[in-house]
């Protein structure tokens, strides 16, 4: 999905009839729309077509989620537990290790990733979670809290995205600050005593090692009302921070409804 917003101009013009480039992009991923669609979509390849691209990258997705899973599997799980936060199970002779992301719950097998009991067949939800495993980030968290563009070599689509999720939230939430503190709750925030002076500074789990904290202001007499998203410097130790990206992406769309 990333890639594909890299195609796009950025400039939110609306003439492809979708309000914002990152919702263009993720309906091209999804197949419900065409990266043609867009009047300004860049190729990669002279003369190749835009639906071609489109597909070749959906086509690599797969591959690489396919590739990273046949990785992760490979390891010795006892010690992937340990290292990313989730639980070791050892049933009639079988491995697992289960682990959060977002709001769901997830199974790593030995013959692959599964979910309710079902293999999971999401190529981004496998890339994320198999590249996390894969690493198994051993570096405990800084408490340092930055933007998502302060991590180095952040590209400037990456930047983007967490302008448009900072606004998403104030603008769906500007004038229901309670819905906001409930709405967290219900995705399993936690409310904590933040760095910054905040209304509601919330922290959640992205996953196991890879917090999020929202803080959130209400207007006043001088102030509009505004949003802040941060993260632990040390995740890019666990997490690639376009994978990053895309789970900002994701949970914005959760917690304002959208998903």
């Amino acid at each position: 999905m990333i890639d594909i917003y890299k195609k796009l101009p950025g400039t939110n013009c609306g003439k492809c009839g979708v309000s914002t480039c990152m919702a263009f992009a993720v309906k091209v991923k999804k197949a419900q729309a065409r990266l043609e669609d867009c009047p300004f979509a860049k190729g990669e390849t002279p003369g190749e077509p835009v639906s071609q691209q489109a597909a070749t990258a959906f086509s690599n997705y797969e591959q690489v989620s396919d590739n990273l899973e046949k990785e992760a599997v490979k390891a010795e799980f006892r010690d992937i537990a340990e290292a990313v936060g989730g639980e070791y199970i050892l049933h009639d002779g079988s491995e697992s290790v289960k682990l959060r992301m977002l709001t769901r719950h997830y199974e790593l097998r030995k013959d692959g990733l599964f979910m309710d009991g079902q293999y999971c067949s999401h190529a981004w939800t496998k890339i994320i979670i198999c590249d996390y495993v894969r690493r198994q980030g051993r570096k405990p968290l800084t408490g340092e809290w930055i933007a998502l563009g302060n991590f180095p070599h952040t590209a400037s689509h990456v930047k983007a995205f967490q302008s448009n999720a900072e606004k998403k939230i104030t603008g769906t939430f500007k004038k229901d600050f309670e819905g906001l503190k409930r709405r967290c709750a219900n995705m399993g925030g936690i409310e904590i005593e933040g760095k910054i002076k905040a209304d509601y500074t919330g922290r959640f789990d992205l996953l196991p090692n890879v917090p999020l904290y929202l803080l959130f202001w209400k207007a006043d007499e001088e102030f509009d009302p505004d949003c802040k998203i941060l993260f632990d410097s040390g995740a890019e130790d666990h997490i690639d921070i376009e994978y990053l990206a895309y789970l900002l992406e994701i949970f914005v769309k959760e917690l304002t409804g959208e998903a």
